[in-house]
């Protein structure tokens, strides 16, 4: 059977419309070793809270603009229709926003986990069970417990979240960053931490939350941020910096629009490789250098960003796109 027949009849059993023969093609893969365990993921995901989450991805709202604009018209026929809603189940299946898994805690009390991993030039919103609201953006990774039960509330970041925490003074918010980590009680802050990068960063936009740094002897650092400020560790370095919201935190955050000012493109690199899931190759060394100011939107594509590049750049440049990855140059 050809590989977009099966799914197709995984989609149609995962939504309740499976004929008997997607029951026996399902049936059959599921027998082979790991499969079970693939499917009931599939159903996990297919079922995850989906009032509360918002999928902000372009697919997703393409889907619901398709649906708007065919669902309700009778001039379309129902093979179309019937084709729209499998196409749609399938894109979710396949190039969903985010990729949600349940596990349980080795304790006496078993506690359902959940982990929730967004993709490059994706976001999510969704709830938490206290009634934190937490976004989360471009190839990042949250775990956190289904409740929390004890006297505080704990979660594990990887990468890029803005969160609006509910206030509970008698169970502290705790975002574990690594080594590091940050305690609020009631506030709104952002924070970037993936693993591979030099800094980790928050910034606060309301409330007070303190930024416990990890020492050698096991103990924390701890600094207190106020409002309207930022907080930069080094890892590499082990220095802290001290330094302004900066302009158009809301934009990214709310709409998708990042602002850079003065950034060089070696650094904006890293940024365009998460938020278009491209990877800038430097094939004149000399441009990681070069300085820009500009702003960049998850609705655009990369050719919409190295085009402004390219109209603003003193020096010329070109560039080739192969399979994911932008080559630049200064030569023909």
């Amino acid at each position: 059977m050809k590989s977009y027949k099966f799914w197709e009849s995984v989609s149609r059993k995962i939504a309740g419309e499976a004929t008997g023969k997607d029951h026996a093609n399902v049936q059959e893969w599921m027998e082979e070793e790991y499969n079970e365990n693939v499917y009931e993921r599939l159903v996990q995901i297919w079922k995850f809270n989906p009032i509360q989450t918002q999928d902000t991805s372009n697919i997703y709202r393409k889907v619901q603009y398709r649906k708007k604009q065919y669902g309700n018209n009778n001039v379309v026929s129902l093979f179309k229709y019937y084709g729209l809603r499998i196409s749609a189940i399938l894109i979710f299946l396949v190039f969903s926003t985010f990729v949600v898994h349940y596990f349980y805690a080795t304790s006496n009390n078993s506690v359902i986990y959940q982990e929730i991993s967004v993709s490059k030039g994706s976001r999510s919103y969704f709830n938490l069970s206290d009634g934190t609201k937490v976004w989360l953006s471009n190839n990042s990774t949250i775990r956190f417990p289904s409740s929390f039960t004890g006297k505080t509330r704990e979660l594990e970041i990887e990468g890029e979240a803005y969160f609006e925490v509910a206030h509970n003074r008698q169970k502290p918010f705790i975002v574990n960053l690594g080594e590091n980590r940050i305690k609020v009680l009631g506030t709104k802050f952002s924070v970037i931490a993936y693993p591979n990068d030099k800094i980790v960063r928050t910034d606060l936009i309301e409330g007070e939350i303190q930024f416990d740094i990890a020492k050698v002897s096991g103990d924390f650092e701890s600094f207190i941020l106020k409002p309207s400020h930022s907080l930069i560790f080094d890892k590499t370095s082990g220095k802290l910096y001290e330094d302004k919201v900066p302009d158009g935190f809301y934009d990214y955050w709310q709409k998708g629009i990042y602002e850079f000012r003065n950034e060089t493109l070696e650094d904006l690199a890293v940024k365009i490789d998460r938020i278009y899931n491209t990877q800038i190759v430097f094939e004149d060394e000399s441009l990681k250098k070069k300085r820009f100011s500009g702003t960049i939107s998850i609705d655009d594509n990369i050719f919409t960003f190295i085009e402004a590049v390219k109209s603003i750049s003193i020096d010329p440049i070109t560039y080739r796109y192969t399979e994911n990855k932008l080559y630049i140059n200064t030569k023909e």
